[in-house]
């Protein structure tokens, strides 16, 4: 994957349940192209998105056990790939990440995560709609995208 796009769970989860955005996170997956990195990461955080979203009312049960069927079946036809790293450097490099800049802009750990499992698959380019983690990524010496954020819709 050394030279792709990787992209953050909040963009990944709106590909498998309409919300705000939606259009604008299709876009990205379909530039992105397959396969699609899926971080360790990823496994946990996008499942338990789903989860979140029928605990706030925003989905059925129907959807939830639909949308989660969704991305086990993306994973193993090969639409969405596990990178080649050591999960070992990807904590440790997120706690360097960390070290350099959470004290100044706000950078959460799953956070850090996302953009250190970027790096340590040899990504170059990183999806985000959120900014913190947007700015970490733009520090750790990766092209972000989109360029401009979407506007945000009622």
């Amino acid at each position: 994957m050394s030279g792709g796009t990787y992209v953050d769970t909040g963009i990944l989860v709106k590909g498998y349940i309409k919300e705000a955005d939606f259009l604008d996170a299709i876009a990205i997956l379909e530039a992105a192209g397959t396969p699609l990195l899926f971080s360790h990461i990823h496994e946990l955080e996008t499942q338990n998105a789903i989860r979140l979203k029928r605990f706030r009312g925003e989905i059925n049960k129907e959807e939830e056990v639909a949308a989660i069927r969704d991305v086990r079946a993306d994973l193993d036809t090969g639409r969405l790939v596990r990178p080649e790293y050591d999960l070992a450097k990807v904590f440790n490099r997120a706690e360097r990440l960390s070290a350099r800049f959470s004290g100044e802009i706000g950078t959460r750990s799953l956070d850090l995560l996302h953009v250190a499992a970027a790096l340590e698959a040899g990504c170059t380019v990183f999806a985000s709609f959120d900014e913190r983690q947007r700015k970490g990524a733009s520090l750790a010496g990766l092209k972000v995208l989109p360029v401009k954020l979407p506007r945000k819709r009622p």
